[in-house]
C-alpha cells in the first residue's frame, strides 16, 4: 500500500520515517518551509530504540506541500493537532481520492469530525503512546515508548485494510497493536492526556517530577478519576488498573516533557480544547461535574493568555 502523512512533526515524522526507512512508498505533506528542508537534507529520525537514520526524497518517498499529492495513496496518517482537524478534513473532502484516513491524534472528537466530511467508512481511529518531538527543522527525536494502536471506527471486526496496515507497520519496526474497540482505546489515551498534558503546563514539570511529589500525584489521580466517571456515562468502562499503570510510569517516560508543555515553552498554540475541553464538553452533555479538570483547564487558559501578552 502507498501511504501519506499529514503533519511531519514528532509523531508524523517518526511513524512516517519508519515506514519510509522500511521501504514503503510514502508521500509526506507539510508546510512549504518545512518541505524545503526535507527536500534539501531529508528527514532524520533519532530514536532511542531504532537508532539514527535519514530518509531522503526518491522515487518512492516524496515531500510535498499540497494535498493534491494524496489522490493516489491508499492510507493517510493524520498527525496534526486536534485544532487543525476540521480545516484539514474539509480540504481532504475536496480531493478525488478513496484513501482511508488514520487519525493519529489526541482527543476523542477527531474521528467524528473526519467522518462528517469524509464518511465514517473511510475513518480509522488510532492512539499513539509515544514521546517524540522536533529537535530542529528536519530532525525528529523519538525519546520514549512508541506503541500505535489502530482500529475501525464503525465495526469491531478486524478488516483486511486494518490487518494490512498493521502488517506493513510491523515489517518496518513500528510497535503496532490492533484494537477491536477503538472508542475504548481513545478514552484510555484521553485518561493519560487530561492528567499529564495540561497539568504539566501548570507545574512546568516532567512526568517524573509530577509523579514523585505526593500532592501533585493526588491531582493527577483525581483528574483521571473524573475522566473514568465521564467515560462510564458514555458507555466506556475504563479500568482502575490502567490508571494505576499510568501513575507508575515506565522509566523512559519519567524525564519526558509532554507535548503541551513543549508547545507552551515554544510559544505554540496549545491543544487544550481537544483534550481537557473535549472531556468537559462530554461531561456537560451528561450532567457530570468535573471540578478538578475544570480548574486545570481554566488555569491553563489563563497562563496561555498571559503568555501571549
Amino acid at each position: 500500500m502507498k501511504y501519506g502523512v499529514i503533519g511531519v512533526g514528532g509523531v508524523g515524522g517518526f511513524y512516517g520515517g519508519m515506514l519510509a526507512n522500511g521501504g514503503k512508498e510514502i508521500v509526506f505533506i507539510g508546510k512549504s518551509h518545512h518541505v524545503k528542508v526535507f527536500k534539501s537534507k531529508g528527514l532524520t529520525v533519532e530514536s532511542f530504540k531504532h537508532g539514527k537514520f535519514t530518509v531522503r526524497e526518491s522515487d518512492r518517498v516524496v515531500f510535498f506541500d499540497s494535498f493534491d499529492a494524496l489522490k493516489d495513496v491508499d492510507v493517510v496518517l493524520l498527525c496534526v493537532k486536534s485544532y487543525d482537524t476540521e480545516e484539514i478534513a474539509r480540504k481532504l473532502s475536496e480531493i478525488d481520492g478513496k484513501f482511508a484516513i488514520v487519525s493519529v491524534q489526541n482527543g476523542i472528537e477527531n474521528e467524528e469530525i473526519l467522518a462528517k466530511y469524509l464518511g465514517s467508512d473511510r475513518v480509522i481511529g488510532a492512539t499513539a503512546f509515544i514521546g517524540a518531538y522536533v529537535k530542529e527543522p528536519g530532525v525528529v527525536v523519538h525519546e520514549a515508548a512508541g506503541l500505535l494502536e489502530i482500529g475501525e471506527v464503525v465495526t469491531t471486526t478486524v478488516t483486511d485494510r486494518i490487518r494490512r496496515i498493521a502488517e506493513d507497520m510491523a515489517e518496518t519496526g513500528i510497535e503496532i497493536r490492533i484494537s477491536r474497540d477503538i472508542n475504548y482505546t481513545l478514552w484510555k489515551k484521553l485518561m493519560w492526556n487530561v492528567a499529564f498534558n495540561p497539568y504539566s503546563v501548570v507545574t512546568r514539570a516532567t512526568v517524573g517530577k509530577m509523579l514523585e511529589h505526593p500532592e501533585t500525584l493526588k491531582v493527577l489521580e483525581r483528574l483521571m478519576e473524573e475522566c473514568i466517571e465521564v467515560a462510564k456515562a458514555w458507555g466506556v468502562e475504563l479500568k482502575k488498573e490502567t490508571m494505576e499503570k499510568y501513575l507508575n510510569s515506565s522509566p523512559d517516560l519519567m524525564a519526558y516533557k509532554t507535548s503541551m508543555l513543549l508547545d507552551f515553552e515554544r510559544g505554540k498554540l496549545l491543544e487544550i480544547e481537544g483534550i481537557t475541553g473535549a472531556l468537559i464538553r462530554k461531561a456537560k452533555r451528561k450532567g457530570i461535574d468535573v471540578p478538578c479538570n475544570h480548574c486545570v483547564y481554566a488555569t491553563v487558559l489563563l497562563l496561555d493568555e498571559k503568555r501571549k501578552k
